[in-house]
Parts: C-alpha cells; sequence; structure tokens
C-alpha cells in the first residue's frame, strides 16, 4: 500500500523539524537565529493551512497534526527558555497546564466520538498571542510578559470554548 501525503500536511511535518534547529540555536545563544527559524515554521503554519484550504486538503490528519505541531514547538522553545532562565517555571506551567488538558480532551472526543474538532476561534487567538509573546521572549523584547499572560489567559478562555464545543460534537452522530 503507497500511502499518500497532502503538500499541506508536508508543510505541517517541515514545520516540526525546525524544532531542533530552533532549540539548537536557542542553547547556544544565537537567539537571531533561532528567531529566523521560529519565524519561518510560523510562516509554515499559515502556509500549510492556506495550502489544504485552496486545494481542498484539509484532512483528518491535518486536524490533528497541526495543533500537534503548534504545541511542540511553542512548549519546546518556552520551555528552552525556561532552562535558560528566561521565563520562569511558573509561567511555563500555567501555558503547559491547558495545553495538556487541551490534548487530553481532544484524544477523549477521538476515543468517545471517533471526531476530530477543527479549530476554533478563541484557540486562533491564543495561539496568535502564544506565538507574539514566544517572538517577544527570544528577541528579548519588552512586554514579552505581559503578552505571555495574555496568551496564557486566552488559552484558558479557549480550552473552556473547546470543552463546550466537544460536548455538542459528542452528543451528535458521526
Amino acid at each position: 500500500m503507497i500511502l499518500t501525503m497532502s503538500l499541506a500536511n508536508g508543510i505541517t511535518i517541515a514545520r516540526g523539524l525546525l524544532i531542533a534547529p530552533i532549540l539548537l540555536l536557542l542553547f547556544s545563544g544565537n537567539r537571531m537565529g533561532a528567531l529566523s527559524l521560529f519565524l519561518i515554521a510560523c510562516a509554515g503554519d499559515v502556509l500549510d493551512g492556506l495550502v489544504a484550504r485552496a486545494r481542498k486538503e484539509i484532512t483528518t490528519w491535518g486536524k490533528v497534526l497541526d495543533p500537534t505541531v503548534d504545541k511542540a514547538l511553542y512548549l519546546s522553545v518556552l520551555s528552552a527558555l525556561a532552562v535558560r532562565g528566561d521565563l520562569s517555571l511558573l509561567a511555563l506551567t500555567l501555558f503547559l497546564i491547558p495545553q495538556l488538558g487541551l490534548g487530553v480532551g481532544a484524544l477523549i472526543l477521538h476515543v468517545r466520538a471517533r471526531k476530530v474538532q477543527g479549530a476554533r476561534i478563541l484557540g486562533k487567538a491564543a495561539s496568535a498571542l502564544a506565538f507574539l509573546a514566544i517572538l517577544f521572549f527570544i528577541a528579548a523584547w519588552p512586554g514579552r510578559e505581559s503578552l505571555l499572560y495574555a496568551a496564557i489567559g486566552t488559552t484558558y478562555i479557549a480550552g473552556i470554548d473547546y470543552l463546550l464545543a466537544a460536548r455538542s460534537l459528542q452528543g451528535s452522530s458521526p
């Protein structure tokens, strides 16, 4: 059996492959190199969605893969920043909790109802704020903590939104 992959999913996987080089650059002290690759990875996030919609290649696999790569990227970079001492462990923990909750919730929805929930507007807003906060942290720009806490708060609100939507999806037929 030959497996085929959509272009959009290929872009998403390429974004995931940038995580290790971003972390290596961060740990070596090359913030601008890390920032450049982080921006490329985030631009790829926009591109993969545009490609999937334009080519009508929105797949269940893509709905799972894209947010998984986003979470892996954001959590990896924030963890590296915490290890470097640029970010408090409290902030990292507060960011991690809803991410784990969203992941577990998505898994439960899939197991119970065989459904995958698509992106929602509050989730996209939380992701955009997280992107900005991480950008500011990597570049060591002022305002980074405020942006991160705004991202964290929005993520908690988005988590409630996803939970309510998942309950509705779970009750509907497959």
